[in-house]
């Protein structure tokens, strides 16, 4: 009897590794981004000096710093982007405001802010004209 051997491929343990997807591995990768991103605006700010005798970046520190922004921007960009995959869809099934809508609402919303505006200064007019005659 024959026995039938299974044809399995072997996968690489790294490769395991490497494409498995960790919940933190976004927080520190965010985290390195925020890090990178600050030091790269320090260094074009001027206030973290590059020392001359660095080979390469030595010489063009405010190149090198643009590198650094351009590429931890990129880094924070795609960490951020997983938190807000589920909302594209979600704002797609949005119904937005007409203008018609959206002016009538604003201008409730200012009406609102203008009473409520004028009914603290006259509340501060009042409180104030009380204290006076208590003082006095």
């Amino acid at each position: 009897m024959a026995v039938k051997e299974k044809n399995k491929e072997q996968k690489s343990r790294i490769w395991e590794i490497l494409s498995k997807d960790y919940k933190w591995e976004s927080y520190v990768f965010l985290l390195i981004s925020l890090v990178v991103l600050i030091l790269g605006t320090l260094i074009l700010t001027g206030t973290l000096s590059v020392k001359e005798n660095m080979p390469v970046i030595g010489s063009h520190p405010k190149p090198f710093a643009w590198v650094l922004v351009v590429a931890s921007g990129f880094g924070v960009l795609y960490a951020v982007y997983p938190f807000f995959k589920p909302a594209f869809p979600e704002l797609k099934r949005v119904k937005w405001l007409s203008k018609r809508e959206f002016l009538a609402d604003s201008i409730r919303v200012f009406m609102f802010l203008i009473i409520f505006a004028l009914l603290f200064v006259l509340y501060d007019f009042f409180l104030m004209e009380i204290w006076s005659l208590i003082v006095s």
